[in-house]
């Protein structure tokens, strides 16, 4: 086990330094002047010896490699640079954003799992049955509906007609007058639209995964003999189709985050969510490379991060990678 997760390791590492090579030419062999923006506009004009100096600073006045060399020893120190908008370091505005990111991710993850495996039970219990024609039926829908589209009926039905929830942000006005609990219940409010509207696409996939899986489950023989040794069909998928059907899952949760990565994007931009999916759009916007760069080999190290994990909660499931690792030499 101890050698399986080291050699993940040792992948992932080669990774994220190909995914480093990856970013720098991505952002640097792009078009334009970064500091284009700065000269002129409504900000106000940037004397040409300003540019020149935040030019020789930021080092985009040397050649490609020593670019990527200046870069990558900043990187090696935790040095992701300053924003070309603000001056800020880089580092400081993703960590003030990234705490309401992770959040909002852990709340659509709870959402969708603690709905998609118990709907997906109760679906294979009944296969063909009202509930499982209808989820279906359901599921299949929402899957095909655009996270925007769903973003704004969700705003216009509970914040605006119902007036059941807040229409955006993290706390109302009042907040700061509220007790330490009523903060809370109203950070909580706050979540639910952006949360919901993150989890609705990976519950409908998940759902469907897993309702596949138990029903493969159910064919095996294994299920057959918990039933033949009077158990009830649903102790049967509780305690032997569903621990063989969460292999396939725990896979899949690896894969997850780097789609609530591309959904947040969105979704923090609709409700005003101050994560580091609005810092993404603002940053494209204003084509702050630096931000830009650190946003993306954030995304790079937290899917790396998600795959590592879902490859050892696997081994830890399935005894027979284990001792398949320990085999090994």
């Amino acid at each position: 086990m101890t050698r399986r997760i080291l050699r993940r390791l040792a992948v992932s590492a080669v990774t994220l330094a190909g995914i480093t090579v990856l970013t720098f030419l991505l952002f640097h062999l792009a078009p334009g002047d970064p500091l284009a923006p700065l000269e002129g506009g409504s900000r106000g004009a940037v004397s040409t010896d300003a540019l020149a100096r935040m030019r020789a600073e930021a080092g985009f006045d040397r050649p490609l490699w020593q670019q990527y060399g200046l870069w990558l020893s900043r990187l090696a120190r935790g040095d992701l640079g300053r924003s070309l908008v603000d001056g800020e370091p880089v580092r400081g505005k993703i960590a003030a954003r990234l705490p309401a990111t992770l959040v909002l991710a852990g709340a659509a993850t709870l959402l969708a799992w603690g709905l998609a495996l118990p709907l997906a039970i109760r679906s294979a219990l009944r296969p063909g049955g009202a509930l499982d024609r209808g989820g279906s039926l359901f599921f299949y829908a929402i899957y095909s509906v655009p996270v925007f589209w769903t973003a704004l009926v969700l705003q216009m039905v509970f914040a605006v007609y119902l007036r059941w929830l807040p229409l955006h942000g993290v706390l109302s006005d009042e907040a700061a007058a509220m007790a330490p609990a009523g903060r809370l219940a109203d950070g909580a409010l706050h979540l639910v639209l952006p949360a919901a509207c993150l989890a609705y696409g990976q519950l409908a996939f998940l759902m469907r995964f897993a309702r596949a899986n138990l029903l493969e489950a159910r064919g095996r023989e294994f299920f057959a003999a918990a039933l033949a040794r009077g158990l009830t069909e649903r102790q049967a998928m509780l305690r032997h189709a569903l621990p063989n059907a969460l292999l396939p899952l725990i896979t899949i949760a690896g894969f997850t985050v780097p789609a609530l990565a591309a959904g947040s994007v969105i979704v923090e931009r609709i409700f005003s969510w101050p994560g580091v999916g609005r810092l993404l759009v603002d940053s494209i916007g204003s084509r702050d490379r630096p931000t830009l760069m650190g946003l993306t080999l954030l995304g790079a190290l937290l899917t790396q991060a998600g795959m590592l994990a879902a490859d050892i909660l696997y081994a830890a499931a399935d005894p027979r990678l284990r001792r398949l690792g320990e085999e090994r030499p």
